[in-house]
């Protein structure tokens, strides 16, 4: 009789296991193929870089005041503008109430017309309230992608006392610094 019933146990075990590696591997195909409907979708979307929010106009000057009125800031928050890499970079600074940040973005053109694009958050680089932190921030990097996909690494702060350098592998490099505002900053292709 135990045998019998091992027999049996057996035998259910054998068709459940069959079945669960059959269920399986079922799942791993239908998992790959969702996965590589994905990358390929998203792929051919930031090929495309037709992106619906943005707006095109007719001059780099009309794509500025758009990004102006955007940012909701005035045109003498503008601090600076960069060229690199076939890229063109506006540096612009935020006044609130708390504290000085800065923004970058991006004059894309494409088709004979321009627009204005921000990739990434504003970057706050001065603070009024003091709390368990420094009040100025003295450099901030990081990287960012254009809209034509280029990557870049973005450097950020404010000069407090003296002339700031940005170090570049063995070298130092001098940034643009506003004189007003002590902010400045270097843009550089990304490695």
């Amino acid at each position: 009789m135990e045998l019998l019933v091992f027999s049996e146990i057996k035998k259910v075990y054998d068709y459940n296991h069959r079945s669960c590696i059959k269920r399986g591997v079922q799942m791993k195909k239908i998992l790959s193929f969702f996965m590589l409907a994905l990358i390929l979708v998203g792929c051919s979307a930031h090929a495309k870089n037709d992106d619906p929010k943005l707006k095109w106009y007719k001059s780099k000057e009309e794509a500025i005041a758009h990004g102006i009125k955007e940012e909701q800031i005035n045109k003498e928050d503008i601090i600076g503008e960069a060229r690199e890499n076939g890229e063109t970079f506006i540096i612009y600074k935020i006044e609130s109430d708390k504290g000085l940040a800065v923004g970058v973005s991006y004059i894309s053109k494409k088709d004979g017309q321009f627009t204005w694009y921000r990739p990434d958050q504003n970057i706050r680089i001065k603070t009024d309230s003091v709390e368990n932190r420094e009040k100025y921030s003295s450099q901030v990097s990081w990287e960012s992608t254009s809209q034509s996909g280029k990557k870049f690494t973005i450097h950020i702060g404010i000069n407090i006392d003296e002339r700031p350098m940005i170090i570049k592998g063995n070298s130092q490099v001098s940034p643009v610094t506003d004189k007003k505002t002590g902010i400045f900053y270097y843009i550089e292709p990304a490695q």
